[in-house]
């Protein structure tokens, strides 16, 4: 496909005006690359195109589950079911070559937003554009710097070198080279070194700007990278032990007093949740609303114009979460033939895609016995039992089982654990179910989310201690989420990468780049053969060159003026 260039035919953001006599205008009553980028106001409105780019590409494209493959799908937390005995594969690992959609997708997604970045970078150095401080300008400039570097650390850690381009891109360019991976981890240090000196602390930005904290959680990952430890210990401590985060240890928000009388809609509402349930409910995710554990996350605003609801989608917003990913114990129909509907406000209208693999689903909460004791396995954050919600059944009430299910042989997938932080505790009402006739949002999820929370960054300085051979250290910042979480504490020897992993996969499910942290630990290809439902199911084991992904073909063949090299394997 050598008409689609991708990286290599980058144009600045707004284009470039060609015309068939040389003509020298400067436009004034509409805005053009002249004049578009003369005022703090137009450099902040380039910044939020950026912002938006981030929202949709990583959480919401289109309406498809496909929107969640750097989250952990088809990798060790989710495998694709679509509510049958069978495994789908997404990335197909075992004939995963350079054509691979994935591979292709993130290069153009990344580097779309390298483009705009790099624009507002360079113009805010031009002479057209007015300032009133230099001070104005580094901050927006520490921002644009910032949202590169998040860019370039995606490539880095998927594709290992890549071509470095820090500069507006004005006409077409075929001689691209890769640079090592290590300067590629140069240039994300260097940009967000610049960002922690002039973005605002997250009690100054706007909900869904990201703020110095997330410059230096993001550079706290960047060293441990570069393999340096300290400098990754003394990133995460900037933000640790800043005054602005911390750990939330207390129900807080506003649905603190929120009771529930599901899911057996018999007998009086009852008190439901707990702190970490708290984090993940609508109107808790800003720093602004209390939650003192947020530092930068997507904003959905379904009530307003551009908020992600049907103005850009007719049944709803692209963010779909809760409809991809999770069972579908609502379409189930009892032994007698009749149908469960949908009803219960805390399940939402999943459709049985993404199903939570035997890892994520048990392996990980039998750690030192803390299945009944860790919260954040508590009924109020996994829901592994589901009843029977139709007043017509014999069953209405109660759990449903494989012995009174009509269709036994798919029941451990239809009804398999839901992660509920996904799913709104009070929908917006905006669908009505054919059936059932309650009101729900279409599988859309119109709450915030989290791209980085501050229980992350003590993981990071957990694996930064470790690697640094301070191992006591590391346990304690693993005990920091383990504690707010009720579970048992770990001893220093028991500190590994995999507790570490093991860790991230309890406290930032559906949260964290889990396939980016795979390979920029490279360990992609051994938790494929540990975990992976498909690979396991199949009898396929994973090659080690799978921890990279292959440079798209598209780019090698668009780049005629000099050879771009592809990854081992490929």
């Amino acid at each position: 496909m050598k008409h689609k260039i991708l990286l290599l035919i980058l144009f600045s953001t707004l284009g470039l005006v060609a015309c068939k006599k040389p003509l020298k205008e400067v436009p004034l009553d509409f805005y053009s690359p002249e004049n578009a980028y003369t005022n703090k106001a137009q450099f902040q409105s380039a910044l939020a195109h950026i912002y938006l780019n981030v929202r949709t590409n990583f959480y919401a494209t289109t309406d498809a589950a496909s929107n969640y493959d750097m989250l952990g799908y088809d990798v060790d937390l989710a495998d694709n079911r679509n509510a049958t005995t069978s495994y789908i594969p997404y990335f197909n690992w075992n004939t995963l070559n350079a054509d691979n959609g994935f591979s292709s997708k993130w290069w153009g997604n990344l580097y779309g937003m390298i483009a705009k970045a790099n624009t507002v970078i360079d113009r805010a150095e031009l002479p057209a554009a007015v300032w009133s401080s230099p001070e104005e300008k580094n901050a927006i400039v520490a921002e644009a710097k910032f949202l590169r570097a998040f860019c370039y650390h995606f490539l880095a850690n998927i594709y290992g070198g890549v071509p470095l381009v820090i500069n507006e891109t004005k006409v077409p360019k075929f001689d691209y080279t890769r640079s090592s991976q290590e300067e590629v981890y140069q240039l994300c240090k260097s940009d967000l070194e610049f960002a922690v000196k002039w973005m605002p602390g997250v009690h100054k930005q706007t909900g869904g700007r990201a703020p110095r904290e997330a410059a230096f959680h993001l550079l706290s990952e960047v060293k441990i990278c570069m393999k340096d430890y300290q400098g990754a210990i003394s990133a995460a401590d900037s933000v640790i032990n800043g005054a602005n985060n911390s750990l939330m240890q207390n129900r807080f928000g506003a649905f603190k007093n929120f009771t529930f009388s599901g899911p057996t809609y018999k007998g009086a509402a009852k008190p439901y949740g707990d702190v970490y349930f708290d984090l993940f409910q609508d109107g808790n995710f800003n720093w602004v609303q209390g939650n003192k554990e947020a530092i930068w996350n997507i904003e959905q605003d379904p009530n307003i114009l551009g908020g992600d609801n049907v103005d850009v989608n007719a049944s709803g917003g692209f963010f779909t979460m809760e409809r991809w990913w999770g069972p579908i114990p609502w379409t189930v129909k009892d032994v007698n033939g009749v149908s469960n509907f949908l009803m219960d406000t805390l399940m939402g209208r999943p459709v049985g895609t993404l199903i939570a693999t035997k890892y994520a689903d048990s392996l990980i909460w039998r750690f030192k016995g803390d299945w009944n004791k860790d919260i954040r396995n508590s009924a109020f954050n996994v829901q592994r039992t589901w009843y029977y919600t139709n007043p017509a059944s014999k069953f209405y009430g109660q759990p449903i089982t494989e012995a009174n299910s009509g269709a036994p042989s798919v029941f451990k997938v239809v009804c398999s654990p839901q992660f509920k932080k996904v799913v709104s505790a009070v929908h917006y009402h905006k669908f009505q179910d054919a059936t059932s006739k309650q009101w729900h949002d279409n599988g859309r999820t119109y709450k915030d989310w989290y791209i980085m929370r501050l229980a992350e960054t003590y993981l990071l300085r957990a694996e930064a201690n470790l690697l640094n051979g301070n191992l006591g250290a590391a346990a304690e910042d693993i005990n920091a989420v383990r504690r707010r979480a009720q579970a048992t504490p770990v001893d220093a020897g028991e500190v590994t990468l995999d507790l570490i992993l093991d860790e991230r996969a309890r406290e930032l499910y559906q949260e964290e780049f889990r396939l980016n942290t795979l390979m920029r630990m490279g360990k992609l290809a051994e938790y494929l053969n540990k975990y992976n439902g498909y690979m396991k199911f199949n009898g396929y084991t994973a090659d080690a060159h799978l921890n990279k992904m292959p440079i798209p073909n598209s780019v090698i063949q668009a780049n005629k003026g000099a050879v771009m090299t592809q990854n081992p394997g490929y």
